[in-house]
């Protein structure tokens, strides 16, 4: 996930509009500050996190990924999950939010200066997405809804039934990265690399 989240970013898809952090520790709770912080301001690089609409979380709890979009165009929380158990995943979101929001929302106070809104009050909706029928596509998933959430639909349509497309996409669209530090790939896959 740290990698696509590298791409994203260097691409700038979501920089207008967006930004993304991460969340994939599940020792979140036992970070010091000051590291979380210089992660924060790592991952926030040379923005300014005042003018960004869309903030992209990609979340890992017991081995699930879900996104969690701090939408300040509609000043809510997008929670962005795959998962079918619909059962589990209100009280499994009011819960891990609860945990991540507030911490998240004192580290940007702390990078900003007190400068950006505070989102510890917003609404959280879970949004109603395509579901996964394999525990191993939530991270596809999650990382499509990054790319194509606009804070109030997809740009493209996300659908269960596209999840070979998305498996095949990803792994192609990291693969042959500008980021991507391998010199040489092998023969049958430097073919493909883009040339400049």
């Amino acid at each position: 996930m740290s990698y696509f989240v590298a791409c994203m970013s260097y691409d700038e898809c979501h920089m207008a509009d967006g930004g993304i952090c991460q969340y994939e520790d599940e020792n979140f709770s036992q970070w010091e500050s000051h590291q979380a912080r210089a992660v924060l301001q790592r991952d926030i690089g040379d923005l300014d996190p005042t003018k960004v609409k869309l903030w992209f979380l990609p979340v890992m709890e017991e081995e699930h990924y879900s996104i969690y979009c701090i939408n300040f165009i509609h000043e809510r929380i997008d929670v962005l999950d795959s998962s079918p158990k619909e059962s589990k995943a209100s009280y499994y979101h009011q819960v891990l939010g609860d945990q991540i929001i507030r911490r998240l929302n004192l580290l940007f106070q702390l990078v900003t200066k007190f400068e950006m809104k505070q989102f510890t009050i917003f609404k959280r909706p879970i949004i109603d997405v395509c579901m996964h029928t394999d525990d191993n596509d939530c991270g596809f998933f999650a990382i499509k809804f990054m790319e194509l959430w606009n804070g109030d639909s997809f740009h493209v349509p996300i659908l269960t039934e596209n999840v070979r497309q998305y498996r095949s996409q990803l792994p192609f669209y990291g693969l042959y990265h500008r980021i991507n530090e391998i010199k040489k790939l092998p023969a049958g896959l430097e073919a493909h690399r883009r040339r400049m």
